[in-house]
């Protein structure tokens, strides 16, 4: 839609000089948004009665625009293309809805009588008559419509379904089946639905006692599992004039759940690499004691070696001094050295017995 800047004066002059019901037509905007866009703006407005009073040539009073304002003076209102009644400031779903009852060649009608029915309009009487059985319908691919009413609605039952799936492959969509249970695909995104007769609950015919089920011909259209189910349900509005409102919700849950999956797949990704960083902190943290622990190791068996060369100097020192110093001294006192440098991480000397 093609957009105008205009300042709070501009606005000010279109408010005194137009009546709000001209300016929604030139303007894509409904009655309360424009007052709210005064109000934002600061822009005062006549009161109910004024263009009575104007047109009868009564007094009037015009209040003036307040030149001080703390905001942007900059007013962006979108042109309304003619025959075109979608507002800027209504909700996603009604806009969608209006978009799809705007379209000239949208076929949001259910007709009297169904005239080059759908495939799955064709499999579903197929099913009803028993031509078409499912020996596992869950691994079966083939889909019939979803619908649980009586006998006697079953004709209304298959002129909205073709109806639905023919304004649904208009749409770019297409019918899915996931788990056994059947649903539209819109955009990649599965979403189950269902169309059933309301019933209530009456008095068991005899011989039975209690109460039983007892449809009542009105339609219930549901969308969605669990926390995210819509319906819509026959009242003074019929679910076969809700068509527009049922496709545009589909498609706007099918655009919510894709930024969903989106969020969750960007939350998974950086959960993972949170993950992987903490498992990486904690392999270096691992390592480092490793090397820590391996070096302690190290330090004191080369402090044992010390202490081993020490005695040994020790021991060869009271020989000496002794006089004691024979062979059999002196060899100790050199297996004890190729003891200590075994021990000597420094040396490392091998040996025969001890690395076994």
């Amino acid at each position: 839609m093609e957009t105008i800047e205009l300042s709070r004066k501009q606005l000010y002059d279109l408010v005194w000089s137009t009546p709000i019901s001209k300016l929604i037509q030139q303007y894509a905007i409904s009655n309360e948004g424009l007052k709210k866009i005064c109000k934002k703006f600061e822009i005062p407005m006549p009161q109910n009665g004024f263009w009575l009073k104007l047109k009868y040539n009564k007094k009037v009073k015009i209040e003036k625009l307040s030149p001080i304002f703390g905001g942007i003076d900059k007013i962006v209102m979108t042109l309304r293309v003619e025959g075109n009644t979608i507002n800027v400031d209504q909700t996603p779903l009604t806009i969608r809805a209006k978009e799809i009852e705007n379209d000239p060649n949208s076929p949001i009608t259910v007709p009297e009588t169904i005239t080059k029915p759908d495939i799955l309009t064709i499999q579903t009487k197929d099913y009803w008559k028993g031509k078409i059985k499912f020996n596992s319908y869950r691994e079966d691919n083939r889909i019939v419509y979803p619908v649980r009413v009586g006998n006697d609605c079953k004709k209304r039952a298959l002129l909205f379904m073709d109806a639905f799936t023919k304004l649904l492959r208009y749409r770019g969509h297409t019918w899915s089946k996931e788990y056994g249970s059947e649903g539209v695909l819109i955009d990649t995104v599965f979403i189950e639905i269902d169309l059933r007769e309301a019933s209530r609950r009456v008095p068991a015919k005899a011989p039975y006692s209690g109460t039983e089920l007892e449809p009542i011909g009105e339609f219930i259209f549901k969308m969605g599992k669990y926390s995210r189910v819509r319906e819509w349900r026959d009242g003074k509005t019929k679910v076969e004039e809700m068509l527009p409102k049922i496709l545009a919700k589909l498609e706007i849950y099918s655009a919510e759940e894709k930024i969903q999956k989106e969020r969750n797949r960007i939350w998974h990704l950086n959960y993972e690499a949170e993950l992987k960083k903490k498992e990486e902190i904690k392999q270096r943290r691992n390592e480092e004691v490793e090397k820590f622990n391996n070096l302690l190791k190290l330090s004191e068996q080369y402090n044992k070696s010390l202490i081993i060369r020490k005695y040994i100097d020790a021991k060869k020192e009271k020989a000496q001094n002794e006089n004691t110093l024979d062979q059999e001294t002196q060899e100790w006192i050199n297996w004890a050295n190729d003891k200590a440098d075994w021990l000597d991480p420094l040396i490392n000397k091998p040996d025969d017995i001890l690395d076994n």
